[in-house]
């Protein structure tokens, strides 16, 4: 992990603390701003260069730092939700007199600063959003490769707009890829090929509208254990655990345990997925020979009137008209079934009854698959799969509810 080259930084110099005054000692107290949520920071560390003292924001980001001698001091904070997003605090200098409380605010950089750093003097530099990481290798010549980032555009036609702007350069032993222009809250795929490693991840733009994924190239390969457990730790089984474009696939025990076997040590994605539960996808190495996954419960399913359009009731609505349906041998025989079936211009895209993004539908491993359901006018489906602009598809896996 290359941090030091990819953290965000407002400031190149960091204030050196004054040496303490003798006498009586002061106090900081202040507040930690996120200011890519526009909100206050709770459960954020702030410390205090050079001291012992440190903090944690309370539930509106406020905190305060006691028996501070006087003097000039560097203020900082850091929370995990902004580690993993690479941005660091260099600090912000505080005078604190014997005796006084000295205030502060303490905060992110603005989402257009970071925006600016990443995606200036491209077509798009007024980018909703910001996607980058790191491509290095672990073994062999380091070569100078090409990320390809794809996403979900989402226009209302269905037809694909102009790509976003993705670019490369190199930076010490690593090179540095960037993706502007892709859309707000969306899965995106990003991989990278040489000729003979290659790596890919599926990330998610989360809330903050950034996105940070790391591309490691290796040759090597090796095993990857691990857990399967609900949010109270409680053991799940039969949960189904593989890696998205390969066919490793692994099923957890009665402990929640699981192996698979021949990992490719570059960086890949692993699905993890069982009944009555939301689908965990992440992008991991196989050298961190371990990974524990928990998985959030699905809420109560809503009840319906017969005559709904869930896998239970998909056959009755076999003969419905504009309807294409792939069932059973047919849809294991085609392993391209989800992309020679569907029309151009699909821009509805749903999943167990549930709406997702293109390229997390087209990534469902083919194990799973039990039905396809088609419709090339989107006005022919079922009421609540229904799109009057563009064609539909559902595809129902083997975690439908039967």
């Amino acid at each position: 992990m290359r941090t030091s080259r990819l953290a965000i930084l407002l400031a190149l110099v960091v204030p050196v603390g004054l040496l303490p005054a003798q006498g009586r000692t002061g106090r900081i107290r202040g507040v930690v701003i996120d200011s890519l949520l526009g909100a206050t920071l709770p459960g954020a560390e702030v410390s205090v260069a050079r001291l012992n003292r440190s903090a944690i924001t309370d539930s509106a980001g406020r905190f305060v730092l006691d028996s501070v001698p006087p003097g000039e001091w560097t203020v900082a904070f850091r929370h995990p939700s902004l580690d993993s997003l690479k941005i660091i605090d260099p600090g912000t200098p505080v005078r604190v007199f014997a005796g006084a409380s000295a205030p502060v605010t303490l905060a992110t950089p603005a989402f257009e600063a970071i925006r600016d750093r990443f995606c200036a003097g491209t077509p798009d530099s007024l980018s909703p959003t910001v996607a980058f990481g790191s491509v290095h290798a672990t073994d062999g010549p380091r070569v100078r490769i090409n990320v390809a980032v794809s996403w979900m555009l989402g226009s209302a036609s269905g037809d694909n707009a102009r790509p976003g702007s993705v670019r490369t350069s190199v930076e010490g032993d690593s090179q540095i890829w960037v993706a502007c222009g892709i859309p707000r809250f969306a899965w995106f795929h990003a991989t990278v090929q040489d000729s003979s490693r290659g790596a890919s991840a599926f990330l998610k733009l989360g809330p903050r509208d950034i996105a940070v994924g790391d591309l490691v190239l290796s040759t090597a390969s090796g095993p990857l254990a691990g857990t399967v457990r609900d949010a109270d730790g409680r053991p799940i089984r039969a949960a189904r655990i593989s890696l998205v474009g390969t066919d490793i696939a692994s099923e957890s025990d009665a402990s929640g345990a699981f192996a698979l076997r021949d990992v490719p040590g570059s960086t890949v994605t692993l699905d993890v997925r069982a009944a009555g539960f939301h689908p965990s996808v992440m992008a991991l190495q196989a050298s961190l020979g371990r990974v524990d996954v928990r998985l959030a419960p699905l809420p109560e399913p809503e009840i319906r009137p017969p005559g709904g359009s869930d896998y239970l009731r998909l056959l009755e609505r076999s003969s419905r008209e504009g309807m294409l349906l792939i069932t059973g041998p047919d849809l294991a025989a085609d392993s391209a079934a989800l992309t020679t079936h569907l029309p151009v211009g699909t821009c509805r895209w749903w999943l167990d009854g549930r709406p997702v993004e293109r390229e997390f539908f087209l990534a469902q491993p083919r194990w799973s698959w039990r039905a396809l359901e088609v419709y090339a006018r989107g006005s022919d489906a079922p009421p609540e799969y229904r799109s009057p602009d563009c064609a539909v598809a559902l595809l129902w896996t083997a975690l439908a509810d039967w």
